[in-house]
């Protein structure tokens, strides 16, 4: 089969190389580099229930969320789909612990929140009862405050831990007093003309004189986009040695992305970068070609089976006009709305309402072979969603974005080959 995958996030990359691995032909077509990039590089499952609490076991969770909420995803996808696409990546990839319960992970912010499964990098920094941590900030690093970062994580009900905190200097490129974590990693590595060992054992002899017996040091997720560095660190300072994630450019999200986009041009799965689905041709019910704008240039190209995974409302797949009507911008889908939680606080906790529905809940209802729906009917049969396109959650408080991502790919892979 001639498959076309529309996006490059963690579900349309893990959609086309499992694809790939069943023998069919596949292509993605991508505007730009997907949403890894941004995200912690952990994986969410399902973090928090309604009430605010943490989740140990989300994939026992899932079962009663969806009896409570039969238009969640997980009602479509189900839980088996989910624990399949978390075990592909982590062995896919190789960055990650071995993902069982929910672990507690610190945040740049000293909060603490559950998630299913960390690198390898980040299992020194999980939160547990009586461990004691150095928290290290670096001054010509803005998004990692160590001293907020201790207080917070010492006042957390979740854990009892012991914190205190240090910031030292560490300029990666001289004369910068405000690195990025991108120009940190590369430094750490080596790469872009930069001093890779000054770097790590400036961070070394740095370090030394603050540590004591018994104590984890923190850091920010900036310790290289390769293992190397931060195993050289770790093993010269002679203690754990455990990364925080920090907000965007995310590293630990491109350590995934660098795996996974290498994986498919080892595969020789085609990336068309800086290229947009515009349009569609149809025999009835069945999509049949994909038309396709490369540098001004449209192209129609045949398919038997298209998964759309191009992101929901944050990557413009779901549009709002200046109007105001909301529409899934290349195959206009029919969508759904979750209600709001709380139109009053909206300030507050940044939704968007109108007309009491919640915006960033807009989505596609999909069935379980992820079809997209209007009503109890699919639209097409051989158009399949993957991601953040399907409505319906609210990941971004319930902490459920990866689940829902590798699930609904490993569900739309079934269902296509079911179909071969």
């Amino acid at each position: 089969m001639r498959i076309i995958v529309i996006g490059s996030g963690l579900a349309g990359l893990t959609a086309a190389l499992k694809l790939r691995e069943a023998g069919h032909h596949v292509d993605i077509v991508t505007k730009g580099w997907g949403g890894l990039l941004l995200s912690s590089g952990t994986l969410d499952v399902y973090g928090w229930d309604k009430d605010g609490h943490p989740i140990s076991d989300p994939y026992a969770e899932i079962e009663k969320l969806v009896a409570k909420e039969p238009g969640h995803p997980y009602a479509s996808i189900g839980a088996d789909a989910v624990r399949e696409g978390v075990d592909w990546l982590c062995a896919t990839t190789g960055l990650f612990a071995k993902p069982g319960k929910n672990v507690l992970i610190p945040t740049a912010i000293g909060a603490v929140r559950p998630t299913i499964a960390v690198q390898n990098t980040m299992v020194p920094s999980l939160m547990e009862d009586g461990k004691k941590f150095l928290v290290v900030g670096i001054r010509q690093f803005r998004d990692f405050p160590a001293a907020f970062i201790a207080d917070n994580l010492a006042r957390s009900p979740l854990a009892k831990v012991e914190t205190r905190a240090v910031t030292i200097s560490l300029a990666p490129r001289k004369p910068e007093a405000d690195s990025t974590g991108t120009t940190f990693a590369r430094a750490f590595d080596g790469t872009a003309g930069l001093d890779g060992p000054a770097t790590r054992d400036s961070l070394i002899n740095e370090l030394r004189g603050h540590v004591r017996a018994g104590e984890t040091i923190l850091l920010p997720a900036i310790l290289g986009f390769s293992p190397d560095a931060y195993q050289e660190i770790a093993a010269e300072l002679g203690v754990p040695v455990g990364e925080v994630p920090v907000p965007p450019p995310s590293i630990p999200g491109r350590r995934i992305n660098d795996v996974l986009i290498q994986l498919c041009h080892d595969k020789r799965v085609d990336i068309s970068l800086n290229a947009e689905v515009i349009g569609f041709e149809a025999d009835g019910g069945h999509v049949t070609a994909l038309k396709v704008q490369r540098a001004g240039r449209v192209t129609t190209n045949k398919v038997d089976a298209v998964v759309y995974a191009g992101g929901g409302l944050e990557s413009g797949t779901i549009q709002r006009d200046s109007y105001g009507d909301i529409r899934e911008r290349v195959f206009d889908l029919p969508l759904t709305f979750l209600d709001a939680e709380d139109a009053e606080t909206t300030g507050v906790t940044g939704s968007v309402i109108v007309d009491g529905k919640d915006l960033f809940g807009t989505g596609v209802s999909v069935n379980e072979d992820m079809l997209p729906l209007d009503g109890d009917r699919p639209v097409y049969d051989n158009l399949y969603l993957a991601g953040s396109i399907i409505g319906g959650a609210r990941p971004w408080s319930e902490k459920s974005g990866e689940g829902i991502a590798l699930g609904s790919a490993v569900a739309a892979t079934r269902a296509i080959l079911r179909r071969d």
